[in-house]
């Protein structure tokens, strides 16, 4: 166990107290207990409590069939083992639903990165033709139509003479959502102390983490991200070629302002957003948190397996012309890839956060019903 205990040393050394070049290395860290909150949206129990209505309420779909939770299921890592997210009826999505857990402590949402922040990301797929597909006005005269949210709205944001509104729908799902966070992974212990947190493997594998293996150059900080993009050259998921798969893409093209979608036969990412040559097939770094929980992998759902995910690295990523320069072959040895699995794994809350579905509040003249 020598070796162990001194690489825990070491890591103290690099990842905790810091050094003279340490503003320029990467690190790792545990979690703060307690993620940001936007100056214009602080956190009240009443906020929260009408957020976790709203998150799990399928009436903020215009057929009343999709909530949040339908994606981001808390039975599921907050996030969906699927290759591709769900989608409104009749369409299907094109890309893998990331995971909610943690999402508070992130500067980036979504993928491309469209929105900066848990408020915008949580009003973007309301009004989705392809996610939840209502509209803003239709969303806010249902809900002034139940009493018991109107009440929570009154309470939740006290002194607006009109808080049913779009803008504090979505600050009540991102209060809710910055509750869904855990920071008691084994790394998370033995980073605070409890040398006895990690096993001699699981140390190896982070010893790899930010040693040979490279992984720290972007999933670095406490949420095991940099919040930047990198083309890795993720093959494609062969649900890709699907017509719906195609179909919702080529909507997602025209709306940033490609006119010929049918020439781009794949999911290029970040460039949809910015159109810069440099961004072709790059995706935001996402959280290592919590990953054992939230299979398939990559932004298509493309690898089933953490395993399949570092035999991916380990052979320098894909084969596409702008891959990042910090992708090479790794040579690990089969003892080398197990131990790095398991580290990841060991990124894994023991507590992660079980919320049960509640009871949504009817409207007026109705009897209460379950959500959706």
């Amino acid at each position: 166990m020598k070796k162990g205990i001194l690489f825990a040393s070491l890591v103290g050394i690099l990842f905790t107290l810091g050094s003279a070049d340490s503003a320029k290395r990467p690190n790792i860290s545990p979690l703060p207990d307690k993620p940001p909150e936007p100056k214009d949206n602080p956190s009240t129990p009443v906020k929260v409590e009408l957020g976790k209505l709203l998150y799990f309420d399928p009436r903020l779909s215009g057929d009343g069939s999709t909530s949040c939770a339908t994606c981001h299921d808390p039975n599921q890592g907050w996030a969906k083992k699927r290759f591709m997210s769900p989608a409104y009826p009749e369409n299907k999505h094109f890309r893998h639903s990331p995971t909610v857990l943690n999402a508070a402590y992130n500067t980036l949402m979504f993928w491309d990165g469209r929105a900066k922040s848990l408020e915008e990301q949580a009003k973007g797929p309301i009004k989705s033709p392809f996610e939840m597909n209502l509209n803003y006005d239709l969303l806010e005269e249902r809900l002034k139509k139940i009493p018991k949210y109107r009440e929570l709205f009154s309470r939740a944001f006290p002194g607006e003479k009109n808080p049913v509104n779009i803008e504090n729908v979505v600050k009540a799902i991102a209060a809710f959502e910055r509750t869904i966070v855990c920071n008691d992974s084994p790394f998370d212990l033995y980073m605070k102390g409890d040398k006895k947190a990690m096993d001699e493997v699981q140390v190896k594998g982070m010893e790899l983490f930010v040693g040979k293996a490279g992984c720290v150059q972007c999933h670095n900080g406490p949420n095991f991200t940099d919040n930047k993009f990198h083309v890795t050259g993720v093959p494609k998921n062969r649900v890709e070629d699907e017509t719906l798969v195609r179909v919702t893409r080529n909507f997602v093209l025209r709306e940033h302002g490609f006119k010929d979608p049918d020439k781009i036969d794949r999911d290029l990412g970040r460039y949809f957003i910015t159109k810069d040559e440099r961004d072709k097939g790059s995706f935001k770094t996402p959280t290592l948190r919590n990953v054992s929980l939230t299979p398939p992998y990559m932004h298509n759902g493309v690898f089933k397996s953490l395993r399949e995910v570092v035999e991916f690295y380990n052979q320098g990523g894909g084969n596409v012309p702008n891959k990042d320069p910090l992708l090479k072959p790794l040579n690990l040895s089969e003892e080398e890839k197990e131990a790095l699995v398991a580290f990841l794994e060991a990124l894994t809350c023991n507590t992660v956060p079980q919320v049960e579905e509640p009871e949504l509040p009817n409207y007026e003249g109705e009897t209460a019903k379950g959500g959706g």
